[in-house]
């Protein structure tokens, strides 16, 4: 029997997730990945993108899901590739926030109310230490 793990709006994440679970050995599926390709605002009524395990796995998986969730998954791939962590730019601190500049949310807040909501990414960093701002991408 199939457990689900987690879902997940978006369904490349959820795929990343199920990657790396069997990286580790743990079997496991994304069910209803197709609705998100198809149909995003469906998909968000259904729930989203699931990742589903045997029940036998489940207490590995979460282990695994929170390991990606706070970001030691991330820390460890750093290290393996010898790729700096991301940090602020003028006092080095790695605890900032990510955001989006307020013209861009204003965008998509209207084509979501007229079209259909869609994901949008968080590019602008804003440094919780020295409060310095920047963009990415």
């Amino acid at each position: 029997m199939l457990a689900t793990l987690a879902r997940f709006l978006d369904p490349w994440e959820a795929h990343v997730i199920r990657a790396r679970l069997e990286a580790d050995g743990i079997p496991a599926s994304v069910a209803f990945a197709n609705h998100a390709i198809v149909n995003w605002p469906m998909s968000i009524a259904l729930g989203g993108t699931a990742v589903q395990v045997p029940a036998a796995f489940l207490e590995q998986a979460r282990k695994i899901l929170s390991d990606y969730q706070s970001g030691i998954l991330e820390d460890e791939l750093l290290e393996a590739t010898g790729t700096p962590k991301e940090h602020c730019p003028h006092c080095g601190s790695t605890d900032f926030k990510r955001t989006m500049p307020w013209h861009e949310r204003a965008i998509a807040a209207l084509v979501s109310v007229l079209v259909a909501p869609f994901p949008t990414r968080r590019r602008k960093f804003i440094c919780r230490d020295c409060g310095c701002t920047w963009e990415w991408g």
